[in-house]
């Protein structure tokens, strides 16, 4: 291998600027892919719509099972469970109906009144609208208990 005068090498040993900018290509495209992946932290509001309708239909089969009325308060922030009992109505001591909050900025739009199943399954007609920004999902409960998200 030849040597010049100063006793170096004519060719240096490293990476080109394009070799460079191919590599930062490669990682912010990379990046971009893992970033859309990636589910929102604060909770999709379909699956906040998915969990609250799970619950009525558990709060509808508790009713009808242990014979009495159970209801649901929904509030702009979360929902809880109550059961009418012979002294009035009780929070509902079962684990899968503890109140619950929704996620992060979701709001909900529903009826003032408590929803209620009855010992039969029946319930109180009811739409409750949960939202956050422009994405938004309805939990539609019929008058004979079905429970469906919208």
């Amino acid at each position: 291998m030849p040597i010049s005068a100063t006793g170096s090498n004519a060719r240096e040993t490293g990476f080109t600027l394009v070799e460079l900018m191919v590599v930062l290509v490669i990682i912010g495209i990379m990046s971009a892919a893992v970033i859309i992946a990636l589910p929102d932290p604060r909770g999709r509001v379909s699956d906040n719509a998915e969990t609250l309708a799970a619950r009525l239909v558990t709060a509808r089969d508790l009713a009808i099972v242990a014979g009495r009325d159970m209801g649901v308060s929904v509030t702009a922030t979360g929902y809880s469970f109550a059961e009418r009992r012979d002294d009035g109505w009780q929070p509902a001591p079962q684990k899968p109906l503890q109140p619950a909050l929704f996620g992060e900025a979701i709001t909900a739009a529903a009826p003032a009144e408590p929803l209620v199943f009855d010992a039969t399954g029946l319930a109180t007609p009811a739409v409750i609208t949960l939202q956050r920004g422009a994405e938004q999902a309805r939990v539609a409960v019929d008058g004979n208990g079905g429970v469906r998200v919208q």
